[in-house]
């Protein structure tokens, strides 16, 4: 087990460089740790939860729409035939 005083100084280290830095993607790797590390020092306590959308089905209702189709046949007096191409 990582004792709390490593995590505390290893925090320290990060946010000194965060400090230093002009760089923002750099300020944001340091945070990115110091993060990580306050999940390490809880134990994983506040794991973050992912945010799921729930998959709806919605096949059955385009299943019906299809289906709905399949029994009726479009007649034109230009038609000639079954075909799709025609017009």
């Amino acid at each position: 087990m990582i004792t709390y005083d490593r995590i505390l100084s290893e925090m320290e280290r990060q946010l000194s460089v965060a400090r230093r830095s002009n760089d923002e993607s750099t300020m944001r790797e340091a945070f990115s740790a110091v993060r990580s590390l306050c999940e390490v020092a809880l134990g994983g306590e506040n794991k973050r939860e992912e945010k799921s959308v729930p998959k709806i089905l919605t096949t059955t209702s385009a299943v019906q729409s299809i289906n709905s189709l399949e029994g009726k046949l479009l007649e034109e007096e230009d038609a000639n035939g079954g075909s799709l191409f025609d017009f």
